[in-house]
């Protein structure tokens, strides 16, 4: 594809990411003003008046924080999805390959058992037991002697299983009235909790690992060629992938303290982007976090106005995204990968 119609391509996503961005704040149960809203933005920034309006207040400290969430975990999800395919060279790669969404999980579960509720407890149990996650299946992998990708995805797949074993013990001691309803909900996935306090933390450690998967994805288009070819256009392959493993387990990590785990997101997107913009990460990479960012407003959007309570994301997700995946098994060649 030429690069010039890449460039045209990328715009409108980001286009149309901004037009869903600005449309999924006034969509709800509560209706808001839009002259409303303009009027005491107006106020905010001319005048710095204190507002006291209820169309303010749901639109300034419960709606944008958990748009601009959505946005930023959809593009996570879908950057890191991208980056484990092109590492590993394997299409059904995704965020919990290493077993990082299933130690973080675990993570969250251990902190709610263990009563540190809030924001950081999780969080911080969410963010150690990733890299443990990840350390225990690098391990794995150098311990078995077995060069290759495949015995890491294997032993990812080992972790994995483990720490999801983890999770239904924790689900077993948990109190059933007070603290399982808890780990059940959070780990379906939502952003019911989302509020400024999480937008902050998410913006402190998930951009920056953004900004090194933009710098760094010539480097993925190399590696996708495979370890030779990289080897032999002087990419230190070892190192590469052990850099790009380490920034997208932590931007995964947050994603699963902030929104519980998403689920499909970060497999189908990058197939998604692959096909409409070619395989070339200079546009692919940024165009899968846009398309992941709209994808998840979309799903967003039905979960939280489909029916009278809520639905959890991961149930939203698995909906859409498992009858796209096997389109795309049934016709492969659509999704990009061998362009």
């Amino acid at each position: 594809m030429h690069i010039q119609s890449q460039r045209k391509i990328l715009t409108l996503l980001i286009v149309l990411l901004i037009s869903v961005f600005i449309i999924s704040l006034f969509i709800g149960r509560y209706k808001i003003s839009i002259s409303d809203i303009l009027t005491n933005m107006g106020t905010r920034i001319i005048r710095e008046e204190p507002i006291n309006s209820n169309d303010w207040n749901v639109f300034f400290y419960i709606r944008l924080p958990r748009i601009i969430l959505v946005t930023i975990v959809g593009a996570i999800l879908s950057m890191t999805g991208a980056t484990y395919q092109s590492v590993f060279r394997n299409p059904l790669a995704s965020p919990s390959i290493l077993g990082v969404s299933a130690g973080s999980a675990f993570g969250v579960a251990l902190g709610i058992l263990l009563n540190k509720e809030g924001l950081l407890g999780p969080y911080l149990f969410s963010f150690s037991f990733g890299l443990i996650a990840v350390f225990l299946t690098f391990y794995i992998s150098v311990w078995s002697k077995v060069k290759g990708v495949t015995v890491l995805v294997l032993a990812g797949m080992a972790v994995t299983s483990f720490f999801n074993a983890g999770v239904s013990l924790i689900q077993y001691l948990a109190d059933p009235y007070e603290k399982l309803p808890n780990i059940v909900f959070w780990l379906m996935g939502g952003f019911n909790r989302a509020g400024w306090r999480e937008v902050y933390i998410s913006l402190f450690t998930m951009v920056p690992g953004i900004i090194i998967l933009l710098i760094l994805r010539w480097h993925l288009n190399v590696m996708s060629m495979g370890d030779e070819e990289a080897i032999s256009m002087g990419v230190n392959v070892k190192w590469t992938r052990i850099l790009l493993i380490f920034v997208s387990t932590v931007m995964i990590a947050p994603t699963v303290a902030v929104a519980g785990q998403v689920t499909w997101i970060g497999l189908v997107t990058p197939h998604i982007a692959r096909y409409i913009i070619g395989a070339n990460h200079r546009y692919m990479l940024p165009a899968a976090g846009v398309l992941g960012g709209i994808l998840l407003l979309i799903m967003d959007n039905i979960a939280r106005t489909l029916t009278p309570s809520e639905i959890p994301i991961s149930i939203v997700t698995a909906f859409i995204g498992a009858p796209f995946f096997v389109y795309l098994l049934i016709r492969r060649r659509e999704s990009g990968w061998n362009q």
